[in-house]
């Protein structure tokens, strides 16, 4: 059995991502997300997708029809995301780093899901980013994002190990927590067969957490309005939620 080091996020788990997180319901926050640019009464028909990942959000979006533009800093993810939408022509991918990012024109609405936000570890990250979606909406743009509280990375992750099966692909999750920083740290272990060899794929993941009074602080020191609430519905936010859902509006 072969072993690499630990990889840098999203580079080696990239061809097995989709696996890993065969459980989500993407149709569901897609639905969510067009709830939510309707009754903000925007009319747009180009989405853009920030940490796109293997871009499974950005093929429900063309599939309805929207121009979507997916952006990402890792190569590897975006590889896998090319693969899948190759051949249809309302889908471009931009690889770029979302805490300091440009784009050509302004839209009218900026993702950014499964708590990717989580992966920027300074509160000057987090601002960056908000700063850079800002700059990227029309005037009577949304950005609509989701983050995992502190709730969720203290006491749901926590400092636990534990093991999964998804589509027949083994993997061990071990995480430990740093209440002082906030930050969740994580290695992912994957077992898998490659060319007739079984390998052991390594990487290290870290998530922070922020109180949700300081992402509201970041959102308005970028310019937004905006309203947080429990993932998936508009009932308001709170720090006991696990993952919240974010509106803002330039």
């Amino acid at each position: 059995m072969k072993s690499n080091s630990c990889s840098k996020p999203f580079a080696t788990i990239a061809p097995y991502y989709d696996r890993l997180m065969s459980f989500v319901n993407y149709p569901g926050w897609i639905a969510y997300i067009e709830k939510i640019i309707q009754l903000s009464s925007v009319k747009e028909n180009v989405i853009v997708d920030l940490a796109c990942g293997t871009g499974v959000c950005l093929q429900l979006w063309a599939e309805k029809g929207y121009e979507v533009i997916g952006l990402d800093r890792s190569f590897a993810m975006l590889e896998v995301c090319r693969e899948r939408v190759v051949g249809q022509g309302n889908v471009l991918l931009i690889n770029a780093d979302m805490r300091d990012f440009a784009l050509a024109r302004p839209v009218g609405v900026i993702t950014c899901l499964y708590d990717s936000l989580n992966y920027l570890l300074a509160d000057a990250d987090l601002l960056g980013c908000f700063r850079s979606v800002h700059e990227a909406l029309r005037d009577d743009g949304i950005f609509i994002f989701d983050m995992n509280t502190i709730h969720s990375l203290r006491d749901e992750w926590g400092n636990n190990t534990f093991q999964r099966r998804d589509e027949g692909l083994l993997s061990v999750w071990s995480n430990r927590y740093d209440t002082d920083a906030n930050i969740s740290s994580l290695n992912i272990t994957l077992h898998v067969r490659r060319n007739g060899q079984e390998m052991i794929l390594e990487e290290f993941h870290q998530e922070r957490g922020y109180p949700l009074s300081v992402i509201e602080d970041l959102l308005r020191e970028a310019g937004f309005d905006c309203s947080l609430y429990r993932h998936l519905t508009f009932t308001p936010a709170s720090e006991f939620d696990l993952r919240v859902m974010g509106v803002a509006r330039k």
